[in-house]
């Protein structure tokens, strides 16, 4: 995995293969919440124990990437959107339900293989 700008950004993505599922995370700048959001993703990325290494993980500013943002239909931040399986989950607030974060990167790592359903409903901040 390495580490690359994409839109203002962080992204992490997988060297020499092809990623199942595809997590966004939309903040605002250095913004309390948006800085608990990073935090929160980190921990549950290094929960994972190394299925994190099968997501395209892309955290976007969007002060510094608009386009991207205005894209994604984002109107809030922060906001996370899951993308895998033809499925589209949104969590927006602080993700500091750790329980509903860890559900959503896992069905999104594990659902193009076939072994796991992925959540198909909007989780509220």
């Amino acid at each position: 995995m390495t580490m690359t700008p994409a839109d203002g950004g962080l992204s992490c993505h997988v060297e020499g293969g092809e990623s199942l599922g595809q997590v966004r995370l939309y903040i605002a700048g250095s913004t309390p919440n948006s800085l608990r959001a990073q935090q929160s993703l980190r921990d549950a990325i290094q929960a994972m124990n190394g299925l994190a290494k099968l997501l395209d993980i892309q955290v976007i500013d969007v002060f510094k990437g608009p386009k991207r943002a205005i894209a994604d239909g984002i109107l809030v931040t922060p906001t996370l959107i899951a993308q895998y399986a033809g499925k589209r989950v949104t969590m927006v607030g602080d993700l500091s339900d750790a329980a509903a974060l860890r559900s959503v990167l896992d069905a999104c790592a594990h659902t193009m293989n076939g072994s796991a359903k992925p959540p198909d409903e909007e989780f509220p901040p």
